[in-house]
């Protein structure tokens, strides 16, 4: 054996309890079938944690195996050992769901406070705190109204069904209503040569059928107002204002079915259409108690600021190029751009794809104007909103120190 290696062996021998101690501060762990292995001294980095305190994990340990058994997700836990190894780094897999993230951090009782950063950034609450009223008599009947689910099975499902059934229903008669004979009442009339005719919305069985259903949805409704903890959930939950808009356009139009004189059908049926569009509205009753309706409504509030900033910036581009158009092709004696009023509808039917074909350019500096027009709205409102999420971050981000 050289010098060389005799040092070698030497060092390795001195090593060794080092060594040993390495060995012995391993600790095996078991994630859905997935092994890892890490120091726990890097886990006592964070004894509040779940990993970094013995007390807490103990529970999961496996004596035959000599390894800690979690049925948890595998790309979570390779941020949580990431986040003990670079102590408080912290990073969401991109393929994870934010909800399923959150949880994890939960199980694994990391930094409430890093948590709540997350929860801010991907603007998804964590936290649904419903609030019940004290009389037992009143919470039972907001629990029904209001959270259904929260009853065991099959409770839920019946109250749900049930809901969901009376909604249906209600709509029947709303179908009736939109049968051709309704809205041709004048030339039926005139066919047939008379001076009267009954007002035809409803057949009795149609008739007797909304009647009811807007009996129903006013005791619901004033159930809600008389049940509720505070007023403000009535007054913030937009399907209250549905409900209301229902009994409304429903009793208005129970009274013209009484209306049999030809004379009040003919200034109740130009008011009557309208009606419709708002009787349409128990439709969306629907979403009281579908999670995947209610997500879309969620889903367009919160584009909210990007459809308003998409509105600007047509009605922007439109008012720039409707007007150069206009001055560009209003010389021509062909020309459909007769004041500056069309040369903003062609902006804006070009502008958006619409492409009608009743006003279009005719002088070949006017198509000009508007070939550009449909290229940098799209671009630049991309890069708008882009910015507008910088400046939401950057608020965020600001902190006030008072000078010394």
């Amino acid at each position: 054996m050289n010098s060389q290696e005799t040092a070698d062996l030497t060092r390795l021998i001195r090593l060794h309890p080092l060594l040993k101690d390495e060995q012995r501060d391993r600790i095996k762990i078991m994630i859905s079938g997935k092994q890892f292995i890490v120091q726990n001294r890097q886990l006592k980095k964070f004894p509040e944690t779940l990993l970094g305190n013995e007390d807490k994990r103990r529970a999961f340990y496996d004596d035959k195996s000599n390894l800690y058994r979690f049925n948890r997700h595998p790309s979570v836990f390779e941020s949580i050992l990431y986040y003990y190894l670079n102590p408080g780094v912290l990073i969401r897999p991109p393929h994870v769901e934010p909800e399923i993230f959150y949880e994890e951090l939960r199980f694994w009782n990391l930094n409430e406070n890093l948590i709540e950063a997350f929860i801010e950034e991907d603007m998804t609450p964590l936290d649904d705190i419903r609030i019940l009223p004290v009389e037992k008599w009143r919470r039972i009947i907001w629990k029904t109204l209001a959270y259904p689910e929260s009853f065991h099975f099959p409770y839920d499902k019946l109250v749900i069904g049930t809901y969901m059934l009376i909604t249906l229903v209600s709509c029947v008669p709303f179908m009736n209503e939109i049968i051709p004979i309704v809205t041709e009442l004048n030339k039926l009339r005139n066919v047939l040569g008379i001076k009267q005719i009954d007002f035809p919305l409803y057949i009795r069985s149609f008739y007797i059928i909304e009647i009811i259903s807007i009996t129903i949805v006013s005791i619901e409704l004033n159930l809600r107002i008389i049940s509720a903890p505070k007023l403000p959930l009535i007054l913030y939950d937009i399907f209250n204002f549905l409900d209301l808009i229902i009994i409304l356009s429903g009793s208005i139009c129970l009274m013209g079915y009484h209306l049999h004189n030809i004379r009040y059908i003919n200034n109740f049926l130009s008011f009557y259409h309208w009606l419709l569009i708002l009787k349409s509205f128990r439709l969306y009753r629907l979403a009281r108690h579908m999670l995947n309706l209610r997500l879309l409504y969620k889903a367009i509030a919160m584009c909210l600021n990007e459809v308003c900033a998409l509105i600007i910036s047509v009605i922007f581009f439109m008012v720039l190029f409707g007007t150069l158009i206009y001055i560009l092709d209003n010389s021509e004696p062909e020309s459909n751009t007769r004041n500056i009023l069309d040369g903003f509808w062609l902006a804006f039917i070009t502008l958006t794809t619409l492409g009608y074909g009743d006003v279009y350019p005719r002088s070949f500096e006017a198509r000009i104007a508007a070939g550009f027009s449909s290229m940098p709205t799209t671009t630049i409102f991309i890069k708008y909103t882009t910015l507008i999420q910088n400046k939401w971050k950057r608020n965020r981000s600001i902190r006030y120190a008072i000078s010394s």
